[in-house]
């Protein structure tokens, strides 16, 4: 009886996992993004503990202005968005950004820039 309570606990947090990635993919809704910050939406980031894989990976990055955010790094879980906090005159390595966030598992979709650019992972 354990094992069978054990099996429907599992197929629920797996369909409940499954059900919040798809209904929190991004939306085309239109991204402000502020002066030397990037946003980039990602799909998969649904818990803090995705949060803090992904603000690890990002923060070792030399273009991070550690001094903003969480090393640099905030992310929105319920718009499934990464704000990156970049230096003032360096620039966003958008490949390694990319590179970051794929290495943790989570799918990057699109960056957007202050000026207006939107860059996905196929463009680097």
């Amino acid at each position: 009886m354990k094992k069978l309570y054990k099996n429907l606990l599992t197929t629920l947090l797996v369909a409940f996992v499954g059900v919040s990635t798809l209904s929190t993919a991004y939306s085309k809704d239109r991204v402000t993004v502020n002066e030397n910050e990037t946003i980039i939406i990602v799909n998969g980031i649904v818990c803090s503990f995705c949060s803090q894989g992904v603000t690890k990976k990002l923060s070792k990055l030399p273009f991070i202005d550690s001094s903003k955010y969480t090393d640099g790094i905030k992310v929105d879980i319920e718009n499934q968005k990464v704000i990156v906090a970049i230096k003032s005159g360096a620039h966003a390595d958008f490949e390694k950004i990319f590179a970051s966030i794929q290495s943790g598992g989570y799918e990057p979709i699109t960056a957007h820039t202050f000026d207006g650019q939107i860059i996905t992972p196929e463009d680097k």
